[in-house]
């Protein structure tokens, strides 16, 4: 009886469902790739090879070029201090012919100011790393623009001068 009810209420159109006509098909059917008719493993020609990655030589190049810009703009080092290392390489690309993109993470750490111990000792004071996502641009081998997202996407971006 109330597996009957439970039926009848799904059936209904109050419920919203309403079974599939007989010549329903999932869009996915629809929208599938055609054949090409010039056959098996032959392109289209009207199809343009597009090159969206880059290789690994070509991104560490990047990253390179992006080290040494941040190591040298002022501003970064005052904002974030000195470039540690970078961790890790979220993502590269191509955007453009002859263009090089890479979205990387790099560890800065900032050091304090001198203080004496109890002791007498003297020693720095290390306010511990920050970890910034940087983004970097390189056209033609030159680095084209470089940001750093200093507060993890939060609004404190720095533009590092190229």
């Amino acid at each position: 009886m109330v597996a009957r009810l439970l039926l009848v209420l799904l059936a209904s159109p109050v419920a919203g469902f309403r079974p599939p006509a007989a010549g329903f098909r999932p869009p996915a059917a629809e929208n599938a790739c055609r054949r090409s008719p010039a056959g098996r493993g032959a392109r289209p020609r009207a199809m343009v090879a597009l090159r969206a990655a880059c290789t690994p030589q070509e991104a560490n190049r990047v990253i390179d070029l992006a080290k040494r810009a941040m190591s040298r703009d002022a501003g970064v080092k005052e904002a974030l201090g000195s470039l540690q290392k970078v961790t890790t390489v979220i993502g590269s690309g191509s955007p453009a012919p002859g263009a090089v993109a890479v979205s990387f993470a790099a560890e800065f750490r900032r050091q304090g100011g001198l203080f004496t111990l109890m002791s007498g000792e003297k020693q720095v004071a290390n306010r511990g790393s920050n970890v910034c996502q940087v983004k970097a641009r390189a056209d033609g081998g030159k680095l084209a623009s470089c940001s750093i997202q200093g507060s993890g996407g939060w609004g404190k971006t720095i533009n590092v001068r190229c």
